[in-house]
């Protein structure tokens, strides 16, 4: 037995056909996350192949992260130490640059700054896809707010950002009782050397 197609598949199918045709009109044309035209990256050239990501100090040790962009792969090195044919020379913290040595040829790699583009962006324009609120929230500065109802999605996300914070200072807290107990071992283990 053969099923005529429904109404309800032509009203689905429709729907469908109108919300691709309003999202390929509401779409920017410019990504703002990307550097304005025009605008080149003065921290290194284009054509270097190795870029200088990241550092951490630990104690007297201090890790440099390169990224080499044709292998796409980054390699975290100690200063004075060779990893797949990158060393690692020397390390300026206050410069945020690091010298580096690669198939016998010195480079200089710098940190990339932030840059900020100047906006194109309407102020008055809505994101695509997003109705704007038919009223502005009311500010009422000055004035106790009632805490959110318990179990309220408002109370989750208080409790939320009260964890996350929690977890933070936390961690602070682990970090530096643990470069505190590296230090008292290093004393102590130059104190042994002088005995």
């Amino acid at each position: 037995m053969h099923r005529a197609p429904s109404i309800g598949f032509f009203s689905v199918l429709a729907l469908v056909t109108a919300i691709g045709a309003r999202a390929q009109i509401a779409l920017p044309k410019e990504s703002p996350f990307m550097p304005a035209p025009g605008a080149a990256a003065v921290d290194q050239p284009a054509n270097d192949t190795f870029e200088l990501k990241g550092f951490s100090s630990t104690g007297k040790t201090i890790l440099v992260c390169v990224y080499d962009s044709q292998a796409k792969r980054s390699h975290w090195i100690a200063v004075d130490s060779t990893v797949e044919g990158i060393k690692v020379v020397a390390f300026d913290p206050a410069k945020e640059e690091a010298t580096i040595t690669v198939g016998g040829q010195k480079k200089t790699l710098r940190m990339r700054k932030p840059s900020v583009a100047a906006g194109t962006n309407n102020p008055g324009a809505d994101a695509a896809g997003f109705a704007s609120p038919a009223t502005a929230p009311t500010v009422t500065q000055g004035i106790p707010q009632r805490p959110p109802a318990p179990g309220s999605i408002a109370q989750q996300e208080v409790e939320a950002r009260m964890l996350v914070s929690d977890l933070l200072e936390i961690g602070i807290q682990q970090r530096k009782a643990y470069e505190e107990a590296q230090k008292k071992a290093d004393q102590e283990k130059a104190a042994g050397k002088k005995n």
